[in-house]
């Protein structure tokens, strides 16, 4: 009855209206067709919107319910196809079975192709075969590796098509595959396609090749691990390499030997001490602590390991392209342009403009001449616009105004109209990839730097006698004492973004959102302005979060993270400035905040050249000052009202969300959610206040010493 629910309800919402509303009739179903149909492929070709399930389920409802009449047929083939489609995307078995019973109905229908399209489905998920034969099948396979011989079980002599490849021919097809996959910076990005590729490598490991298709697998197991920081895919991998070494798999002990050793899982269990009946006496009142945990080990040389050559190795594939030059693709075809945005504050404005995938682009300048301001060009090729030419304009002083157009058969051109002569720069970002263009950067340090000076004499005290510390002026503009009154708070990853995820699933994006609304409560409560760069569960692009706080004149930038590292005994808390990463370490935690391999961080020259003038304000003082009170206020709090809790200290690395940050700006790693016990932390509600109290008490006392007229505590 389900099933048939979408039609009987189309069938009687499109019976005859009585005569009176005649004119209200619903258009014939040819045009409802066509139009659910033009809805499904702008949904498909809409990067943002085809990621999320509801939009696929409200477009495959709207195809089916245009499936009446001569539409049926055509219909019902369009929804299962685009249902195929989401299978793809969501890796969702049952997107996949009802794909197939679609197909089916098409099929009962009349539909053309439909025959082909459920052949197909079958095919892939290893139905098309009766289950009798497939049992046989099995036992013959499984009475030959008995033997120890690799023959293969007869094939049904009905069987019309073709004999699979030798099991050599096999494994090398889905290797490619995999290689393929792995060098693709756009699709290695989703985690469903590295299931399939594995599964793919997997199904080949029989016989002879057994050995080497199951190490094959767990390599690419742990590389996919590297990217994603979720615990159960390098479990996943040590699984697979025990298997392998079972099997006699040469290397396959020591790639065991490397996950664990990278683990932390490399000694003995050290054995339990008996735990005192007794709890903890509450502390002044409060409730009881939590049980203490035995202290982590010291964080010196953990934090930098020596890299595993097998480690490494697994990840070879996943180096990052060199920059392509105007006309190249690194074989992934035309790029589609997709939409610009623009962000304008006081001082400077950000746009980005989005692809599908990197091509080769160049950048040149056209003069103000003839009454036409002077223009920044931006040509990719090979590259197509989505949609027609547009052309906005953007509030602020550095753009005029932002237009995009074909500017011939491969070349999309972007064109910044700039009122004035200020400093542009550029870098890129990923996931999806995205070129940042930043207008006015040097003239706004230039005023920052002359401010500074200015205000770098004494400041007499307070009356009364009271007196504050200040932080120290580097004379790079930020280091200034001014008044904090507005606070934007960063809850890091979102929407898509998970972030890291521990070894029971708890993910980043929900501890990060969590704490900041915390945090957004207390702070608003000591009577601070505070703005949220997210409220719930939405991407929020890196470039756009500190474009906010720019465009809203925010006076402190708290960005909100947890910690990952692929050594599950590292623990504690860590507070960053933005400035060159100049150690692994720093690196690979920035990598993965950042959504790039560690290679392409060390590589970003573009980055880089912004901090040859951005480290200078950034990463002063001020900015300093505020992690050293976000990190003193943390593990003093947690230890005192937790349990014991690892000092990291404040280091700084090249965080992209810090970028352009025109105010002081810290980004906080509460915990380490790869910890199995610092993960339960962060799920705690208790630990979540926690922190969220030390950040707002951290918050007072800087803004204390910029006005000594806010000293209160929330």
């Amino acid at each position: 009855m389900g099933a048939a629910l979408p039609l009987i309800l189309s069938v009687l919402l499109a019976a005859p209206a009585p005569a009176a509303r005649s004119a209200q009739r619903r258009p014939a179903h040819g045009a409802r067709f066509e139009a659910a149909s033009a809805r499904l492929n702008a949904l498909k070709r809409d990067r943002v919107k085809r990621r999320y399930h509801q939009n696929w389920e409200k477009a495959i409802k709207a195809l089916q319910a245009a499936a009446v009449g001569k539409d049926a047929p055509v219909a019902t083939l369009g929804a299962a196809r685009a249902r195929y489609a989401l299978y793809r995307w969501s890796a969702r078995e049952s997107d996949r079975d009802a794909a197939l019973r679609l197909a089916r109905k098409a099929e009962r229908l009349g539909a053309r192709d439909a025959a082909k399209l459920s052949a197909a489905i079958r095919r892939e998920a290893g139905e098309d075969r009766p289950h009798g034969v497939r049992r046989k099948e099995k036992g013959a396979v499984a009475m030959a590796r008995a033997r120890g011989s690799s023959a293969r079980a007869p094939a049904p002599a009905a069987r019309v098509a073709p004999r699979p490849p030798a099991h050599g021919a096999r494994f090398e097809g889905a290797r490619t595959q995999l290689k393929a996959l792995m060098r693709d910076p756009v699709r290695r990005r989703y985690h469903h396609l590295w299931d399939r590729a594995i599964r793919a490598l997997l199904k080949t490991a029989v016989g002879k090749d057994a050995p080497v298709a199951t190490l094959e697998a767990a390599r690419a197991r742990y590389a996919l691990y590297r990217w994603s920081a979720n615990e159960a895919d390098r479990n996943a991998a040590l699984l697979l390499a025990r298997r392998a070494q079972r099997l006699g798999a040469r290397d396959a002990a020591r790639f065991a030997a490397a996950i664990r050793r990278e683990a932390g899982d490399d000694h003995p269990a050290a054995p339990r001490q008996r735990k005192p009946a007794v709890a903890t006496a509450p502390s002044r009142g409060g409730p009881a602590r939590l049980p203490a945990p035995p202290a982590p080990p010291p964080a010196g040389p953990e934090l930098d390991p020596v890299p595993e050559p097998e480690l490494e190795a697994a990840v070879a594939d996943l180096k990052a392209p060199p920059a392509l030059e105007l006309g190249s693709s690194n074989g992934a075809g035309t790029a589609s342009i997709g939409e610009v945005r623009a962000w304008a504050g006081e001082d400077y404005t950000r746009v980005a403009i989005s692809l599908d995938h990197w091509v080769g682009w160049q950048r040149f300048e056209l003069p103000a001449a003839g009454g036409a301001p002077r223009r920044l060009a931006l040509d990719f090729r090979p590259a197509r616009l989505e949609g027609s030419a547009q052309a906005r304009r953007v509030e602020g002083d550095q753009v005029d105004r932002v237009r995009s157009a074909q500017h011939d058969a491969e070349t999309v051109r972007v064109v910044l109209d700039l009122p004035g002569s200020d400093d542009v720069r550029f870098y890129r970002l990923d996931d999806p990839p995205r070129l940042i263009v930043d207008v006015g950067i040097r003239l706004a340090e230039r005023e920052a730097r002359d401010s500074a000076r200015d205000q770098a004499t004494p400041t007499p005290p307070p009356a009364g006698g009271a007196t504050a510390s200040a932080p120290a002026t580097s004379g790079e503009g930020e280091g200034s004492r001014r008044p904090v009154r507005r606070i934007v708070v960063d809850a890091g990853h979102g929407g898509l973004d998970p972030g890291a995820i521990g070894p029971t699933g708890v993910r980043e994006k929900d501890v990060t959102l969590a704490i900041s609304k915390r945090l957004e409560r207390r702070l608003r409560k000591a009577g601070f302005e505070v703005l949220m760069t997210r409220t719930n569960d939405r991407y929020v692009a890196l470039e756009e979060r500190t474009a906010i706080a720019n465009g809203k004149r925010g006076d402190l930038f708290v960005s909100i993270h947890a910690n990952a590292n692929p050594r599950r005994s590292l623990a504690g808390v860590e507070s960053w400035v933005l400035n060159v990463a100049d150690d692994r370490y720093s690196t690979r935690l920035a990598a993965r905040e950042n959504g790039v391999d560690p290679d392409e961080a060390v590589a970003s020259s573009d980055a880089r050249r912004i901090l040859t003038d951005l480290d200078a304000r950034s990463a002063t003082d001020a900015s300093r000052s505020l992690a050293e009170q976000v990190q003193r206020e943390i593990t003093s709090s947690v230890r005192e009202r937790v349990g014991a809790v690892q000092d990291l200290g404040v280091k700084s690395a090249l965080f992209y969300v810090l970028v352009g940050a025109r105010m002081p700006a810290v980004l906080v790693e509460t915990a380490f959610i790869s910890n199995r016990r610092e993960e339960r932390r962060l799920a705690s509600a208790r630990y979540q206040e926690e922190v969220a109290g030390a950040v707002a008490r951290a918050v007072v006392t800087f803004a204390a010493q910029q006005d000594p007229r806010l000293a209160h505590a929330p």
